[in-house]
Formats: structure tokens, C-alpha cells, sequence
């Protein structure tokens, strides 16, 4: 409907196919074949059941390539959801090729923002999503345990964010001279690490981050900022059970000097600290001053710091539910990340109006859209 009707502005598309599944569709004289299907492909599982995936031919050799459908005409923006392990059919491989053909036909170029979240690995698209709904450009980009990417986080091998930097700045849909950068805890402490090293980078928004190393080192070719390290007996144990971090990382003597802490005020663009007052993961607003206190001693401008009472570690997009505790990988057992609902919630609201409003007056070339929710 998307591709062929006027006046559908957005649509959502759940595990869906980019090509023809099924009988033939017509409209106004125009034929899309159902794409081919190959039997001798069905397999059977080891319970019995017929296994479908590799079923269907692909919609990108032969004759198939005439049930593609032409997403590329759609006015709608679009929001894939998918399942990685979808049997039905290959929904991940359909989503990147539906990406893919909006991209190559799209009005762009389109400024850039590279989105990195924390602990956890894997990839995150959600956020990435609404904001290329916004206009942007954005490489949701997984660092570890994905695909064929390593297991764990390697900070020492800082030159794969510069190939997604440079991979981003040469994407023919990407409107340079510079690109965004936004992160959640460890991801924002690699967008500050990258802001500190690497040039094109006009803007970088911190959520929760703390501008310091951890347990490791931070290495960019030469350079090794030295980890802060962790003194694990100061875990304490909340009223609910669970086990509190927050004050587990060493003590930051010296202040901004400290030599564990990322150079920032090498940054070529503005660096926006979105701060949880609340945060029980680490003392964000606490790193967020000595940030500050750093740029300004430095000669850089005072940053935009907002500071939300009662918000806790997982600042996400509106209307996402709270995050109160989770399984931590570093205790391996769940752990309070703070937060009260209500006020959580409201901060949510806010600091994704704030992030879009300040990715637009650094990122040029973007109008505001008619989005009133997300």
C-alpha cells in the first residue's frame, strides 16, 4: 500500500518481506508475480517440522527480481522490526534491502549521527530508527558480540570506530563535513573517546556517559589513556536485594587532570551531557561537572549539561518503559541503574526533544518534521 498509495505517511512493517509472497498483486495496471519457491529447499527440524527459511528464491537474481515491491516510491517512513531468528523467511536480509533501495532512491543526502549503546553488545536499532525518521542519517552500530564481531568489548581496539566514522562520512547519503555522534553509557564514553581523537565529528551527545576508562585501557594507535579501575568491595546491597555499583569505581583524585580521563577538550564539536541524577550505574552528573570544569580550563565553552531528578541510568526515547535493574555483565547478577517512575519517564520525554533540537542546530541541514509523540 505504501508503494502504490498516496497520503501514507508512516508505516511499520513487523517481519515483513520486500518481495511478493503468495498470488499476484495488481494495480492499475501493474503486475508484481509472487516471488519462486523452491520445495527441495524445506528442511526438517529435528522435532519433525518443516524448516521454510531457505524456501524462497531470492528476490534479487532473475526473473524474481520482478516481485520486488518499489518501496522506493513510498512517501511513508518506514520502521522495520525483525526478528533475527525469523523462520518464516529471511526478515533481517529483507529489511537491509528495503534499507538499502530507499537509500539509493531517498531525497538526500541527509546528515549523519552514528548511535552506540552501552554494556550488553548485540545491535540496537530502535533509536537509530526514530531518528532517521527526524532526517538523520543513522548507522546504529554494534562494537561486540554480533555476527562475527568479538565477543567482548575491546577497548583497545579503537580503529573500528574510525572505519564506521569514515564508512559514514563516505556513504554517498550522509551530508558531511561532520557527523553526530550519540551513545548511552559505554557508548557514549566511546563517542566522547572518538569526539577526543577524531576529526569530522561536529557533535556528540552523552547519555549517562562519564568521559573516563574503566577497567581497561582506551587505546587509539599510540595513545592509551590508563583505566580507572574498580574496587569491587565497595558493591553494596539495596533494600530490594539487588546489589548497588554506583560508587565502585575508583576515586577520581585530581579532578579533571586525572590521566584516566579522555582529552575532550580536543573535541572539534560541541559535546551535549544528558545526566540521570539518579544514576546507580556511576555518578554521571558528577562526570559530567568535571567534564565541564575540563573544557572550560581548556578555553572551550561551558556544555550544555541537563540534569533530570529522580532519572536513572537508561535514559531511552519516549514512552519506553523504565529500566529499574538488570543483569550487569561485569557482577554477573542484577543490579539497580535508579530511576523513579514518573519522574523517569517525564526526563525521557524531554531529553529526546533536547537531543533532536541539538542535533539540528549542529547538524545542518535538517528541518524540524511534523512529529508530535517521537
Amino acid at each position: 500500500m505504501a508503494s502504490f498509495l498516496k497520503g501514507i505517511t508512516a508505516a511499520v512493517i513487523i517481519n515483513g518481506s520486500i518481495a511478493n509472497v503468495g498470488a499476484a498483486l495488481h494495480y492499475q495496471g501493474e503486475t508484481l508475480p509472487p516471488l519462486g519457491i523452491n520445495r527441495k529447499r524445506i528442511k526438517m527440524t529435528r522435532d519433525g517440522f518443516a524448516d521454510i527459511l531457505d524456501a524462497l528464491n531470492s528476490p534479487l537474481e532473475g526473473p524474481d527480481q520482478k516481485s520486488l515491491i518499489p518501496v522506493e516510491r513510498s512517501e511513508s517512513t518506514f520502521l522495520f522490526l525483525v526478528g533475527q531468528d525469523d523462520h518464516n523467511w529471511k526478515s533481517e536480509f529483507y529489511a537491509n534491502e528495503a534499507s538499502k533501495r530507499l537509500q539509493a532512491h531517498g531525497p538526500g543526502p541527509f546528515p549523519g549521527i552514528i548511535d552506540l549503546f552501552g554494556l550488553g553488545g548485540g545491535l540496537l536499532e530502535y533509536r537509530a530508527s526514530l531518528l532517521a525518521g527526524h532526517g538523520f542519517a543513522t548507522l546504529a552500530l554494534a562494537y561486540y558480540d554480533f555476527e562475527d564481531l568479538p565477543k567482548k568489548f575491546n577497548s583497545t581496539n579503537m580503529e573500528y570506530f574510525e572505519e564506521a566514522l569514515c564508512s559514514m562520512l563516505q556513504h554517498p547519503q550522509v551530508k558531511g563535513p561532520g557527523v553526530g555522534l550519540l551513545g548511552s553509557s559505554l557508548g557514549a564514553n566511546i563517542c566522547l573517546f572518538m569526539a577526543s581523537f577524531l576529526k569530522n565529528i561536529s557533535a556528540t551527545v552523552s547519555i549517562n556517559g562519564s568521559g573516563f576508562t574503566g577497567i581497561s585501557a582506551f587505546c587509539y594507535k599510540e595513545i592509551c589513556i590508563p583505566p580507572l579501575g574498580l574496587d569491587m568491595r565497595r558493591i553494596k546491597r539495596a533494600f530490594s536485594g539487588l546489589l548497588d555499583i554506583v560508587d565502585i569505581r575508583n576515586d577520581i583524585v585530581g579532578g579533571y587532570e586525572h590521566p584516566s580521563m579522555f582529552p575532550i577538550e580536543k573535541a572539534e564539536g560541541p559535546i551535549f551531557f544528558i545526566v540521570g541524577q539518579d544514576d546507580h550505574n556511576w555518578r554521571s552528573e558528577l562526570y559530567a561537572q568535571i567534564a565541564s570544569d575540563r573544557l572550560q580550563a581548556h578555553g572551550k565553552k561551558k556544555p550544555q549539561i541537563i540534569s533530570y531528578p529522580g532519572t536513572g541510568h537508561y535514559i531511552e526515547p519516549p514512552y519506553f518503559p523504565m529500566c529499574p535493574a538488570s543483569l550487569h555483565t561485569l557482577p554477573k547478577t542484577p543490579v539497580i541503574w535508579g530511576g523513579e517512575p514518573r519522574a523517569h519517564s517525564k526526563a525521557q520525554v524531554d531529553a529526546w526533544k533536547q537531543i533532536l533540537t541539538f542535533f539540528r542546530r549542529h547538524l545542518r541541514g535538517t528541518r524540524e518534521r511534523a512529529s508530535p509523540k517521537l
